[in-house]
């Protein structure tokens, strides 16, 4: 977050000589003092360094040191203490929560972990925005907890569902190579023939573990920087949450048939013509890139969220479960591959003053999670070349075995500037308004990618539409497509069959290009 605040904004008011006609010449001159923020967490032997004054740190911009001309030790809980409160008494301030989930099957555990954010964690007030593997939703006060709630779980459910039919498509695909494959080898040709055959299957074995460690095991670094530039409009505390499932991939049995008729293969032509020698070389290095691929790490960019979650002054918690499969066949069985995805998020969380927890239990480590205080110091200074942005540097000069985490390009945009270049290159769609007038919904939809046409550019949507009764009957459930040739979309629908009372309307606007999706709600009166 670009913490740059105006602190002194004075006007400066000389008055010139009069003029032969006595008039009075006025010089305004405005001068403007900025002050930058530098949330900084020290941590000593794994555990936050407290008690610490200005003093004991030194802060330098662009190799200049600053003189800081702030500085609060700030601490954070996400439990929510059970004080009776006068009635007198100002009420808890509202937080704001960000629940993160990478989900394929809402399991008891994580059931258990949903349900004790909301009846154990969060407050009537508190706001809450949803990530749900491509789906977003937020969710206000204007809906009460147990409601919320309820919205929640139904679109967990949903798309724990359709994720799991997705992944079965993927697993059935590699399957059925596998077994068109020995289908082809059972032909009994000689091994010159399967070669270029064999190259092929293992060339789309890795085409697919590409796309599957790309969908379902790396952090979209995309939604990281997009949440950052919201959360960086949040004056609210902050808390993020994020429910990693690991899923597995099907992975080639060393005992398995068709790895040993490769291998088999191999030696083969090892012995035959030059040629067949070239492609046994080739086929041995594709099993080795295979090998090396399911077990090599996945260079998840650290420092770059790392710092994006501390300019925005957040904290950050990630719960980590694995997903039981069966055996697929006698060739292929499913593996837990190998990533640092796991000892990255611990890092990440770390640096944000959060935790990681390796549970099927989420609600039992929620528990335990809630109960660690996040310790920070917020330091001050004003630059004394405000128009110049460098480098940060924070020192601590008396412990110089502290490892200390801050922005240390804190006063750059480079949030903005890198959405600025996705939004042109992959937009994220953005439903801009909702509202009821009488039984007219009214839906405004914008942000969507387009392609070049015969008449200009337009876009392809798909908007879903649900309409739910007081007493939480589906009333109405249906998907219309669109082809958009403006740059933002007004749509209305007109609902005559609706009887006057309170109905919730849930709307889902999907860019058929890009596969996005956005999600809004509305509760409203029907004349």
């Amino acid at each position: 977050m670009n913490k740059e605040m105006l602190f002194v904004a004075f006007t400066l008011l000389a008055l010139a000589a009069p003029s032969p006609a006595g008039q009075q010449e006025v010089l305004k001159e405005k001068v403007q003092v900025v002050n930058v923020e530098v949330p900084v967490r020290v941590f000593l032997d794994g555990v936050p360094l407290t008690g610490l004054t200005r003093n004991d740190f030194r802060l330098s911009e662009g190799r200049v040191e600053q003189v800081i001309n702030g500085f609060t030790m700030r601490r954070k809980k996400m439990a929510e203490q059970s004080i009776e409160l006068r009635p007198e008494a100002t009420p808890l301030p509202p937080r704001y929560f960000v629940l993160v989930f990478r989900i394929f099957e809402y399991s008891e555990g994580m059931r258990k972990g949903v349900r004790h954010v909301f009846e154990r964690l969060l407050r009537e007030q508190d706001r809450v925005l949803v990530l749900a593997n491509e789906r977003t939703l937020l969710l206000t006060p204007a809906l009460d907890l147990k409601g919320r709630l309820a919205l929640l779980e139904r679109l967990l459910e949903d798309e724990a569902l359709a994720s799991r039919r997705r992944l079965e498509q993927f697993f059935a695909y590699v399957q059925k190579d596998v077994d068109q494959t020995r289908l082809r080898m059972l032909m009994g040709r000689d091994s010159g023939f399967f070669a270029p055959r064999i190259i092929d299957f293992l060339d789309r074995y890795l085409q697919v573990w590409e796309e599957f460690k790309n969908k379902y095991l790396i952090p979209d670094l995309d939604k990281f920087y997009s949440f950052a530039r919201h959360l960086e409009k949040v004056r609210e505390e902050k808390w993020v949450l994020t429910f990693f499932q690991i899923e597995m991939f099907p992975n080639m049995k060393i005992s398995g048939q068709i790895h040993t008729e490769i291998v088999e293969l191999i030696s083969q032509l090892q012995v035959a013509r030059s040629e067949d020698a070239v492609h046994s070389r080739i086929i041995e290095q594709l099993l080795e890139r295979i090998d090396r691929e399911l077990n090599a790490n996945a260079n998840f960019p650290i420092e770059e969220v790392s710092k994006m979650l501390v300019k925005v002054d957040t904290t950050y918690h990630c719960f980590i479960m694995g997903v039981q499969r069966a055996t697929l066949s006698e060739d292929l069985d499913f593996k837990k591959v190998a990533s640092d995805i796991e000892s990255s998020l611990r890092e990440i969380t770390r640096r944000s003053g959060g935790d990681v927890v390796f549970t099927g239990d989420v609600g039992s480590a929620l528990h335990a999670v809630e109960q660690k205080e996040d310790v920070y110091y917020v330091l001050t200074y004003e630059p004394r070349d405000p128009g110049r942005k460098g480098k940060v540097k924070v020192e601590l000069p008396g412990h110089p075995d502290a490892r200390l985490f801050y922005d240390d390009n804190i006063r750059a945009d480079y949030i903005g500037e890198y959405l600025k270049k996705k939004q042109a290159e992959d937009p994220e769609i953005l439903i801009d308004g909702l509202a009821l007038d009488g039984r007219r919904l009214r839906i405004k939809v914008s942000s969507f990618k387009t392609v070049a046409a015969r008449k200009g550019r337009e876009g392809r949507l798909d908007v879903a539409i649900r309409i739910r009764d007081g007493q939480d009957r589906q009333i109405y459930d249906h998907t219309r497509q669109f082809v958009a040739r403006e740059e933002r979309v007004n749509l209305t629908v007109d609902f005559k069959f609706l009887n006057p009372g309170r109905y919730m309307f849930l709307v889902e606007a999907r860019d058929q290009l890009t596969g996005k999706a956005a999600l809004d709600i509305l509760q409203a009166e029907a004349d």
